[in-house]
């Protein structure tokens, strides 16, 4: 339907123009018109550098199009990225020069769609465990979205990104108990989430398991022929670790009394903890739960 409208918006240059032999604007539309893309993309490419052209909305709006096109036709990431961000920035060229708001609707139609394939693009990402391109294509999405409307409320795609992004370096912690730099980004990404949004419950109960996760796998580290000061820096450390997981794990319980994940998860912090009457506490409401498929 969009594209449908840009012609038929468009089919007024070429009347315009119509004793204008050889103008790259006319010549760019009429290739387009007839699937040529490729074509077409040259000519308006020309037509956006001529003075007659350079600062005409038409002109950027039909560039976006013809770029968007040939963004959708490609199957290769890379000039799939280039491609993309090339119409983006020609639909926001139209945007900026259409001071009376002619091709406004069309052009950010064709926006927003575009925006929202940058963070389609960076879920994908999240999903193929490619942690870096999802950072690149969210920083992309939320760069045009704000572009056009930079009082776009976007709290609920931060909340969602991070949330998978903590995800993805704790899957890849798990994998490897060595590679700190994981820990310390999933940690990030969770307390990213709770600035935003601190009654999280997911980001509340995976920051307490991190935490605890890490503790226990200290402790199980220890063997017989580590020295004592080892063996005391590891205990230390480890409980440092089951301390901080405590109020993360707290905070998921309060949002949700009934969640036997959290009670679980109580009982073994206050076990390594060495409290053992808070262990017993929870490890009794546990207890105390109907069976799961009476709730």
């Amino acid at each position: 339907m969009v594209q449908r409208i840009l012609i038929a918006v468009l089919l007024t240059v070429v009347a315009s123009f119509a004793t204008a032999q050889g103008d790259p604007l006319v010549e760019a539309l009429r290739k387009y018109q007839a699937g040529d893309v490729a074509a077409a993309r040259t000519l308006i490419d020309e037509a956006v550098k001529t003075d007659a052209h350079r600062e005409d909305p038409e002109a950027w709006l039909l560039r976006g199009f013809v770029y968007k096109d040939l963004y959708k036709g490609t199957a290769e990431i890379g000039e799939g990225d280039v491609l993309r961000d090339e119409a983006v920035a020609s639909l926001y060229t139209c945007v900026e020069l259409d001071t009376v708001g002619t091709y406004r609707d069309n052009a950010t139609q064709a926006y927003d769609y575009l925006a929202r394939t940058y963070f389609n693009d960076a879920a994908k990402a999240l999903n193929e465990m490619e942690d870096e391109r999802a950072l690149v294509m969210f920083s992309k999405y939320k760069e045009s979205v704000y572009r056009l409307d930079p009082k776009a409320d976007l709290m609920a795609r931060e909340v969602e990104f991070h949330n998978a992004l903590g995800t993805v370096h704790t899957k890849r912690f798990n994998q490897d108990r060595t590679a700190i730099d994981r820990f310390d980004k999933a940690i990030e990404a969770y307390k990213k989430v709770l600035e935003l949004d601190p009654e999280n419950y997911g980001a509340n109960y995976n920051l307490a398991t991190l935490y605890f996760n890490r503790g226990v796998y200290q402790i199980r580290r220890i063997n017989a022929d580590d020295e004592i000061p080892s063996i005391l820096e590891i205990q230390a450390a480890s409980r440092e670790h089951f301390q901080e997981a405590l109020p993360y794990m707290l905070k998921a319980h309060d949002m949700d009394p009934a969640r036997r994940e959290t009670l679980l998860g109580l009982e073994g912090i206050y076990y390594s903890l060495q409290d053992q009457q808070n262990s017993d506490k929870f490890r009794e409401l546990f207890e105390e739960l109907p069976p799961e498929e009476d709730r």
